[in-house]
């Protein structure tokens, strides 16, 4: 290997020249005589990422795969699924996604986990990519798992889930680091819209453009100006207004954008209008060298500044005009009043045995992980009650499942499931979980094949 071009190569990639550094990462890696070219032709497909090649870049980051002796083959398999995906090739894009979660070393899973979601999210695999989007959220090493919440959100929104996508927004809104909290709160409120819920929807979406700065645009202004009509000043009673609820697909957002190099993912061509709403999106810094891109990144643009600062002056003034009138005591009565609905829905709540990550959530996501060789602890209590190890042991290796049903109550539940062998008959097993925190986490699974339901 030439280490003065290569050192060259660097040199023009830091300073932004992706062309130059493309073709001198080449030039090193197809003069290699070594048998080492695996580092060059990472550095080259990088930088062709960077200037939107995306199909050649992914023949050069075949070329790297290659090289063996490199070590870095699952960033590499991960680069290669984010170039895949931009090109449109989606499906190749989840099969390499997949190789790369499988590669022995990978210290990143979340970020393959998140590319792979947003091509199944693009192929319209919801179900699949709310799983993918749920494993990226629970990864320890995660340094950002509000996006993964947020796109966990999108998907059970493009499945008709709203209420499980309230818990998933829930959840973003709750990390003191997840910086997108306005995009986050508007989504809250278009999945409260959904549900009907009015006056949760307008205060969702007001404290995204009044709290978190947002400016909310196209569907999702459409959404608040008529939800804020049908609420009007005073408090409204609460429950459900069906007649308000969303139409189908009216609500469906297009998945959170990450920024394509300080988080490790990449930016994907896709095109513009598939999906409604708002999009999240992060200033993307100076690439560090072999730096693993996966995901996407979309820009969200704010027209009419003008008229943004005129509206909320305006609303300000009504506002104050409108409290002027009341009596001292009342907003004392209502903060009361407010404070009881939520100490009785959290009670409510926790009797009824909800909670986020839900019992179906986390023993979906447990039996996920078995399948696919992945660590199952993130969905098990902090101690358990017997060894984790010796717990999986009881399940077979592949197969098909179905969750049954959940048995529940407000500390502890169980899951009935079905597992599918390829010949064999059924076997069913009760895994029981405990709450942990606000959601739940496995605390045991034992055979039930006699069972017959619960």
């Amino acid at each position: 290997m030439d280490p003065d071009l290569y050192q060259q190569a660097d040199r023009h990639y830091a300073a932004g020249d992706y062309r130059a550094a493309a073709k001198e990462y080449l030039a090193v890696a197809q003069s290699d005589s070594d048998g080492e070219s695996g580092r060059a032709y990472h550095q080259a497909g990088n930088a062709l990422m960077r200037l939107r090649r995306w199909s050649d870049a992914a023949t050069v980051y075949g070329h790297a795969l290659k090289d063996d002796a490199y070590e870095k083959r699952a960033i590499v398999l991960a680069n290669l699924g984010a170039a895949l995906a931009a090109a449109g090739d989606l499906t190749n894009a989840v099969t390499v996604f997949d190789e790369a979660l499988r590669t022995p070393g990978y210290d990143a899973p979340y970020k393959a986990e998140q590319g792979r979601a947003g091509a199944l999210f693009d192929m319209g695999r919801y179900e699949e990519a709310a799983t993918s989007y749920r494993a990226a959220a629970w990864d320890h090493d995660n340094p950002d798992p509000g996006k993964a919440l947020n796109n966990l959100g999108l998907a059970f929104m493009a499945l008709g889930k709203p209420e499980e996508a309230v818990e998933a927004y829930k959840a973003a809104l709750g990390l003191e680091a997840y910086k997108a909290k306005g995009k986050a709160s508007a989504n809250l409120g278009l999945a409260y819209a959904a549900m009907g819920f009015n006056h949760e929807a307008c205060r969702s979406l007001a404290r995204a453009r009044e709290t978190y700065g947002l400016e909310l645009t196209g569907d999702i202004l459409d959404v608040y100006t008529k939800v804020s009509a049908l609420c009007g000043p005073e408090e409204p009673e609460s429950g459900p207004a069906p007649s308000t609820a969303l139409s189908e697909g009216e609500s469906i957002l297009p998945p959170e954008m990450v920024d394509g190099w300080s988080t490790g993912e990449m930016q994907r061509a896709t095109p513009a209008g598939d999906a409604k709403g708002a999009h999240d999106t992060e200033p993307s810094g100076m690439p560090s060298q072999g730096e693993d891109m996966t995901g996407e990144e979309r820009f969200f643009t704010i027209t009419d500044d003008e008229m943004k600062v005129v509206d909320r002056e305006a609303r300000k003034a009504e506002k104050r005009d409108r409290h002027s009138d009341r009596p001292a005591w009342l907003p004392i009565l209502l903060v009361v009043i407010a404070c009881l609905l939520v100490a009785g829905g959290i009670a409510g709540a926790w009797f009824a045995g909800l909670g986020y990550p839900t019992q179906t959530g986390t023993v979906a996501g447990m039996i996920d992980a078995h399948l696919g060789s992945r660590d199952v602890t993130p969905y098990w209590v902090a101690v358990p009650p017997a060894d984790i190890k010796q717990q999986m042991q009881l399940l077979p290796l592949r197969f098909t499942y179905t969750i049954n049903g959940i048995q529940r109550g407000p500390a502890q539940s169980s899951a009935r499931v079905t597992i599918k062998l390829d010949k064999n008959a059924p076997l069913y097993y009760r895994i029981n979980l405990v709450r942990e925190g606000v959601g739940w986490k496995v605390n045991g699974i034992k055979n039930d094949w006699q069972s017959t339901g619960f």
